[in-house]
């Protein structure tokens, strides 16, 4: 049965035809419809509008325009409410809707429409717009941060999409039960049984298109220096003794094209996604079988308010930037999906008397030292000539013994003949962390050499103390009204010597053994004596280069946390776990129809990139709210 238009709800909104002018067929004229088109088109009988903004050009076909808005706030009725519209959000939204069409949807994004898709897939010049304007940070950070070797946290990007459209795109699994050590260290039961689930990580590295580097059909991919690189990997595992598991990396990167096992580099970011689920969605509702879904920008969620009579502790209102949303009837789910530290900043001024000693009592996340070092193409035996740019990307993991701290490496290969010509800009489009990727004066000269950039990232000792995040209501603006410390610690400290070794080690594995002739990349610094690793060099030594002495350690560490985590930890047993926030079923403690995504979830950051796991979990709590949508709520958490 078809559903016409206006049998929709008035809060509810397909966009209406689009008239043709550049893009008529040939012999045919665009005839207006006296029915349905405006009175004034293509100039006739009066010239049209001659300066729409690109907010206007785009909310007419994809998002919440003011006439709907102030009808949803009217008297909108959702299933769900989506904070956020990053990576969770896309897995929560795609996975809720293939198990039913008929869930009705809003989005709330805090900015507004930027960029289409991954800034890496676009144009290169578009490589300024990574940092600065584009990263805000909603907190007050402590002068004791600052100070330390962590110096900041990376923020938030305030836009459709949020940070999936700079992301780096690694996307390894945590295995748990081989390999000899659990990378899933402290996660509760329930956890593990999840991933462990048949089906978990196809839907969602199927959602994230992820690849194996070794399995991308670009010309620059997937090649000789690719499989030797792993070889040597493989067979060096023992002489980089604190390494437990290494591989070929897992990318989200991999974009299928119309022929058959072709698979090419394009970076993955949310935008596109989120929109072809509209359409999608869209063309349901046309006909009768889906209801459309609903994305609202420029919509800074603040605080939600429980309804105080209702035992099951369910949201009632929901107070934004463009007014409150209601829930009178106490049946929409709000899904946080906005990031670690919003989400946290949201419960602690909506039920934050609830989450007293738990919401931001732990912090954890990754810190990163950065490596680059070359060797000889010589050294790669019967493939050392290649004769056109070739990148390979391959994935270490270890743990530091003593502490228990873990780590993975990050490792970009590159052989590039022609730095100065045509590799350039596939070098800049193609390396898996542009972040990490190799300079263009590294480049420059090593024509002849195999260019290997290590990222190395450590777990932050999510036992530390001293590292929180705390309501500080003293700040008006309720967005960012906390207070953020992330201090290094002994056993921090200690795993960050143990990853780098181990960097260097891989790095002589990679070279063949031929330690002696691989040289380092120092970047411009004043030596004073001694370095940190051990090594040493000449003092007033300076400049940037390669050398065959190891760079000095303070010069390889690279500032700011990353990959954010543990602030609202699930707990199978919150009232045995007093620092615990979540229950197995993503609900806030004593508090129903609200549910936490992402790495804030996570006990421990362990060694390895949390994107892949974090949509896998908020694919998981999209079928566990299906199977319940047809049962009454609860039971909530009882108070101890």
């Amino acid at each position: 049965m078809s559903n016409p238009r206006w049998q929709l709800d008035d809060y509810l909104k397909i966009p209406g035809p689009t008239h043709d002018s550049f893009y008529c067929r040939p012999g045919e004229a665009p005839e207006p419809d006296a029915r349905n088109g405006p009175n004034n088109q293509f100039g006739y009988p009066r010239p049209g509008p001659q300066s729409p903004t690109a907010a206007q050009a785009t909310a007419a076909h994809y998002f919440v325009e003011d006439p709907t808005w102030a009808n949803i706030l009217d008297h909108g009725q959702f299933h769900d409410i989506v904070v956020g519209s990053g990576m969770c959000a896309l897995a929560y939204v795609d996975e809720a809707l293939k198990r039913d069409p008929n869930r009705k949807i809003l989005i709330l994004e805090r900015g507004g429409f930027w960029l289409p898709e991954h800034f890496q897939n676009l144009p290169l010049p578009f490589k300024l717009v990574l940092g600065g304007p584009s990263e805000t940070y909603p907190w007050q950070l402590t002068t004791e941060t600052v100070k330390s070797p962590a110096k900041f946290v990376h923020g938030s990007c305030p836009f459709f999409g949020g940070r999936s459209t700079f992301w780096s795109a690694w996307c390894p699994r945590p295995v748990h039960k081989d390999k000899g050590i659990d990378l899933m260290r402290d996660f509760p039961q329930s956890m593990k049984d999840t991933v462990d689930a048949p089906g978990f990580w196809k839907r969602c590295e199927d959602l994230l298109h992820v690849e194996s580097a070794n399995r991308i059909n670009d010309p620059c991919f997937g090649q000789a220096l690719q499989r030797e690189i792993q070889s040597r990997l493989d067979d060096g595992l023992r002489d980089i003794p604190t390494a437990i598991m290494t591989e070929h990396a897992r990318l989200a990167v991999g974009r299928k094209r119309a022929m058959a096992n072709s698979i090419t580099f394009d970076k993955f970011s949310t935008p596109g996604p989120l929109l072809a689920i509209y359409e999608r969605q869209r063309k349901l509702a046309e006909k009768g079988e889906g209801s459309p879904l609903m994305i609202a920008t420029d919509v800074v969620v603040e605080r939600f308010e429980l309804d105080p009579q209702d035992k099951f502790n369910r949201p009632i209102v929901l107070q934004t930037s463009r007014g409150a949303l209601c829930f009178p009837e106490r049946a929409t789910n709000i899904i946080l999906a906005a990031g670690a530290f919003p989400n946290t900043t949201i419960l602690m001024n909506s039920i934050g008397d609830r989450l007293k000693d738990r919401a931001g009592s732990r912090v954890s996340g990754h810190y990163i030292s950065h490596i680059t070092a070359r060797f000889p193409m010589s050294l790669l035996g019967n493939i050392d000539h290649l004769e056109h740019l070739e990148i390979a990307a391959h994935y270490l993991a270890g743990e530091d013994a003593t502490t228990g701290l873990q780590y993975h490496v990050q490792i970009t290969a590159i052989h590039s003949p022609y730095p100065d010509g045509r590799d350039a800009e596939d070098a800049a489009r193609l390396c898996p962390d542009y972040a990490a990727a190799a300079t263009a004066e590294q480049l420059a000269d090593s024509e002849k050499h195999i260019l290997l950039v290590c990222a190395t990232l450590g777990e932050l000792d999510e036992t530390n103390a001293s590292s929180w995040m705390q309501h500080n209501p003293s700040i008006s603006d309720v967005t960012t009204n906390v207070r953020l410390q992330v201090l290094p610690n002994t056993r921090t400290e200690s795993c960050t010597r143990v990853m780098e070794e181990a960097t260097y080690e891989a790095i002589a594995v990679m070279a063949g053994g031929h330690e002696g002739d691989v040289e380092y990349w120092h970047d411009a610094y004043e030596d004073k004596g001694p370095i940190e690793n051990g090594q040493s060099s000449t003092p007033g030594q300076s400049g940037a280069g390669w050398r065959k002495e190891r760079p000095p350690a303070k010069s390889v560490r690279v500032p700011g946390l990353v990959h954010e985590t543990s602030t609202l930890y699930m707990s199978d047993n919150l009232d045995g776990d007093p620092h615990a926030s979540v229950d197995s079923l993503y609900r806030p403690r004593n508090c129903d129809n609200v549910y936490v995504t992402g790495g804030a979830l996570f006990p421990t950051s362990g060694s390895w990139n949390p994107t892949l796991t974090m949509c896998g979990f908020a694919q998981d709590l999209a079928r566990k709210l299906a199977r319940r949508s047809n049962q009454p709520p609860g039971p909530v958490i009882p108070w101890p």
